[in-house]
């Protein structure tokens, strides 16, 4: 038992080193980039960046979470092969998506939005075509932590962290190209990587796969696929509906206090990892009373983190901002509620793809995003910035219920099997 506690020790420790590294040097780096960034830039960043939510899933389409699902389940030879599949698939699948995604967002920008903003070009193209390049580099990260190689899984993190680090502070503090710069880090970072797995790689291109497989792989995450993308009204909605509020430089604040607060993400971020593994594994064996343990322990970690960056949040985000966005301090302290919230939400969504119910993701989202097309804009046209912010909070809330109570009529048998 001993060993075991260390162990699981080992690998918190190692995981969050993975996370602790790259964000304590974005910690050093923030004020300077805050010095360089005018609340317009952080306006104009933040509002391209709230799409990722919409169109990253179509474009990943949730094949590494079919790949971390089907990680036990398959002996050796299998598993290299379904590696394979997804490698082949997250380069030309896509590619091919990503290309789609620009034109029918540039279109609707530049035709159907009247009342938009800010400019488009070159924005919109820096934040789309940074997302495939970002699928072997998780794929390869997910194997990590399915065969528990923390020490790799470190290496890797860290490096991507580090390197896009750097390119953030070159093109934002050193080239002082703002918004562009800001956008374009993520860019250059996701290529330069995407290179090195395509090298690394080399030997995974000449496993025969077969369309059959990629048939089965399209198939159960589709209804992932399309849940994510309403997933964009979890929290990347209120982020784009705030822009018609008219008022850009306290959005620029808002975008600030919500960049803030996604810090506490990598701690979060870190948990999951630790015991994803285990979490899967559990469901998988009906070690239902680890299962639970480990939930318990994950929710009240994420619970402390968040508590603990509420209390210091003024001093924290004045140092970060060299004292320039502190008015970010009640956004950025109401968002961090949505971290305790969300990983809860999560739990239970992984539960159901778990068991192999995809599709009860697909309803939640669905009735999940009525819920914010009808809330957010009541509470943004009456409390503005700080609703957003607390339907960020409470959304979570909403559709964790919803899964609940879906998952409750499955077990009564109320929704049939071919229909979860």
């Amino acid at each position: 038992m001993n060993n075991k506690l260390i162990k699981y020790a080992t690998n918190l420790c190692t995981y969050f080193g993975a996370s602790l590294i790259p964000m304590a040097l974005n910690l050093v780096s923030n004020p300077w980039i805050a010095k360089n960034m005018a609340p317009e830039d952080y306006a104009v960043s933040g509002y391209y960046t709230s799409f990722s939510s919409l169109i990253s899933p179509i474009i990943l389409f949730y094949m590494i979470h079919y790949y971390i699902k089907e990680y036990f389940r398959v002996e050796e030879s299998g598993r290299k092969e379904l590696f394979a599949t997804i490698a082949k698939a997250l380069i030309w699948f896509s590619g091919a998506v990503s290309i789609i995604c620009f034109i029918i967002l540039f279109g609707y920008l530049a035709l159907f939005n009247d009342e938009q903003s800010m400019p488009i070009m070159p924005y919109l193209g820096l934040m789309v075509f940074s997302l495939p390049l970002t699928g072997l580099l998780n794929l390869q990260l997910a194997q990590y932590r399915m065969e528990k190689k923390s020490r790799s899984f470190f290496i890797l993190s860290v490096s991507n962290g580090v390197l896009n680090i750097c390119c953030s502070v070159l093109f934002v503090v050193f080239m002082k190209w703002g918004a562009f710069g800001k956008l374009l880090g993520p860019l250059v970072c996701n290529l330069s990587v995407f290179t090195y797995m395509v090298w690394r790689y080399r030997t995974v291109w000449c496993v025969p796969t077969q369309f059959s497989q990629f048939r089965k792989i399209f198939v159960f995450c589709m209804p992932l696929t399309v849940g994510a993308m309403l997933g964009y009204f979890f929290g990347g909605f209120t982020t784009t509906y705030l822009e018609s509020v008219g008022q850009i430089r306290e959005y620029g604040i808002y975008i600030v206090g919500a960049s803030m607060a996604a810090y506490l993400t990598t701690f979060s971020t870190a948990i999951n990892n630790t015991f994803q593994p285990d979490l899967y594994e559990s469901v998988i064996k009906k070690q239902w009373g680890r299962y639970f343990r480990v939930v318990l322990v994950q929710i009240a970690m994420v619970l402390c983190v968040a508590t603990a960056f509420i209390v210091v949040a003024p001093y924290v985000i004045s140092l970060l901002t060299a004292g320039r966005y502190v008015d970010s301090t009640p956004y950025a302290r109401i968002l961090a509620l949505s971290t305790v919230t969300s990983s809860i939400y999560y739990l239970i969504n992984n539960f159901s793809i778990t068991t192999n119910k995809p599709k009860l993701y697909l309803y939640t989202t669905i009735l999940g995003a009525i819920f914010m097309v009808v809330a957010v804009p009541m509470a943004v046209d009456r409390w503005t910035f700080i609703g957003g912010a607390w339907i960020n909070v409470i959304s979570y809330i909403v559709f964790a219920l919803i899964n609940l109570a879906l998952l409750g009529m499955v077990r009564v048998g109320i929704i049939p099997k071919k229909l979860q």
